[in-house]
């Protein structure tokens, strides 16, 4: 009986084991369908965990999370979270909501990469974008300001930015073309010297002097590069209100009567030009002296700012780009002065100068023309030519070859390079045609010419001739370089017997004076030999003597 109890306390003892393993096993999955549950809502696992206290502050809370962040970026990487503390996970079919002071991030699928600092105030702004700001109009000017933030990293910290003033007749702005690049900087805002960073946009518009009131759209276009290259593009509008004008109701008259008796600008035309260079080329500095003309018969012209801008190739080195001419009559000319520089490496060919030009008529009213002065560029040309090899003397009918070779050290291409031979007493068979040279290439040619006798009274003498090369450069303009040579036609009888008769006289000379300075040296040797034989044989006897 004892045993039997004993096992039987062994079997309850195992069923219990059994039992509070099967109850920690449903623990678990409790706790990970909490865990689940609490990621579908948004919520972290560690703070369901520690809201149930499964396994108290020390026990699963904790392990989940150590855990959490290595959860959260896999859901993310999945599109189902977003990484990071304090970000809200959407529910299904929700947009996520960018925050309007997360500047400095931008959400990729998003095109809108600009927003307007609607809080603080910018030097001349009356009021913020939040409370209503309206440009500024005053003396003639209209001055917008638009201050941008960007969510996205920009390509050089820059944007560029332009106006479209419209294209209504009755719009109060000057049309001009307003452009311009705007850096990212720090600017004062408010009263209190605080300083904002932002892409501060301003523009001051001149109005015209007959203009209507009423409320315009300004729209600003801004264009960037975020740092992936990808193209930015966003349009801003912002309205001018004119009240300083006339009213469109009580100018219907004045406008009737306007169009019945239509007022047409006076027109300022580039009358002509001229340069200070017959030829430009590439590296020269010159001056430039342009006539404009009022081509109006009834109204004439004041206040004329006359600009050139500088163009591809062609340097602006004038101390202004402007110059101003008070006033213009009816049907006159005025001439203004630039000074150009061309670039020494510009190719040759065609390049223009544009010039802006802004004046007013007799009753105010702004206008802007346009004039083009047109630079012919000319490569500089430079050839060298071999020196030209002649014998001294030409027997009368004996053909030589003359050899020319030229040397192309200019940049540009030399076309249908020739030389012709003309010399007085000469034939030439033919003209030495050389081609066409590259830039930095040398080619050769040749020619032959007879002597045929000097012109007048003696066939035979100097004579002097002439080498002319011909060559054409990319413009085809020709051009030409001269070689002079000299030499002495003589006759072929006079010329045999000259050389016959010298040359054997002096070659006698020379064997008969060779034969006698080695006779002379032949005694000499001798002589010095015998004195040295004699000598010796007296001093043996001398020797002989003396021992006996």
């Amino acid at each position: 009986m004892m045993k039997w109890k004993k096992f039987r306390e062994v079997i309850f003892l195992a069923i219990l084991i059994a039992a509070g393993f099967y109850f920690c096993e449903a623990t678990r999955q409790v706790q990970a369908c909490s865990y689940l549950a609490a990621a579908a809502r948004g919520k972290s696992p560690a703070f369901c965990c520690e809201r149930f206290d499964l396994k108290g502050k020390g026990g699963l809370a904790a392990e989940f999370k150590q855990q959490e962040n290595t959860f959260a970026t896999e859901m993310t990487d999945q599109g189902s979270y977003k990484t990071g503390e304090g970000n809200e996970v959407p529910e299904e079919g929700e947009a996520v909501k960018d925050k309007e002071d997360d500047v400095g991030v931008a959400d990729s699928a998003s095109m809108t990469v600009f927003c307007i600092d609607n809080k603080n105030l910018y030097a001349d702004m009356d009021k913020t974008y939040s409370k209503g700001y309206v440009p500024k109009v005053k003396k003639g000017k209209a001055v917008i300001v638009l201050p941008l933030l960007a969510k996205a990293k920009l390509k050089g910290d820059q944007v560029k930015s332009s106006l479209n003033l419209g294209e209504a007749e009755n719009i109060p702005f000057v049309q001009k073309n307003y452009e311009k690049d705007v850096s990212l900087k720090k600017h004062k805002i408010g009263n209190k010297g605080m300083e904002q960073e932002c892409y501060l946009i301003s523009y001051t518009l001149d109005l015209k002097k007959n203009r209507y009131n009423g409320s315009y759209p300004v729209i600003i276009t801004v264009t960037a590069q975020d740092e992936q290259g990808n193209e930015v593009h966003q349009d801003f509008t912002v309205y001018v209100t004119i009240t300083d004008g006339s009213d469109m109701d009580t100018a219907a008259d004045t406008q009737t009567d306007e169009t019945e008796n239509p007022q047409f600008a006076p027109k300022v035309i580039v009358d002509s030009y001229t340069f200070s260079k017959d030829t430009i080329q590439s590296g020269d500095s010159f001056m430039v002296k342009i006539t404009l003309r009022n081509t109006s018969k009834k109204d004439m012209v004041k206040n004329m700012l006359v600009t050139a801008a500088p163009a591809e190739q062609v340097e602006l080195i004038s101390k202004s780009d402007s110059v101003y001419v008070e006033e213009l009559q009816t049907q006159k000319t005025c001439e203004v002065t630039y000074e150009f520089r061309i670039h020494s490496a510009t190719p040759q060919g065609q390049y223009s100068v544009p010039l802006t030009l802004d004046y007013a008529d007799s009753k105010g009213n702004s206008y802007t023309g346009q004039g083009t002065v047109k630079i012919m560029v000319e490569l500089p040309v430079k050839i060298e030519i071999d020196p030209i090899v002649v014998p001294k003397e030409i027997q009368m009918g004996e053909t030589i070859e003359l050899q020319t070779q030229v040397m192309n050290l200019g940049r540009g291409k030399l076309y249908n390079v020739r030389a012709v031979v003309k010399a007085d007493g000469f034939n030439a068979e033919r003209t030495a045609f050389i081609g066409d040279i590259e830039a930095g290439s040398a080619l050769s040619g040749s020619t032959e010419i007879t002597a045929v006798g000097l012109s007048g009274n003696s066939l035979y003498g100097k004579t002097q001739g002439t080498v002319t090369f011909y060559y054409e450069d990319e413009a085809g303009k020709e051009m030409s370089e001269e070689k002079v040579f000299e030499t002495t036609i003589v006759s072929p009888l006079s010329e045999k017997r000259e050389e016959e008769i010298p040359d054997d006289t002096s070659q006698w000379w020379v064997i008969m004076a060779v034969i006698v300075g080695i006779l002379f040296i032949a005694i000499g040797i001798l002589a010095a030999r015998r004195f040295w034989h004699v000598r010796s044989i007296e001093k043996d006897m001398e020797e002989k003597y003396e021992d006996s």
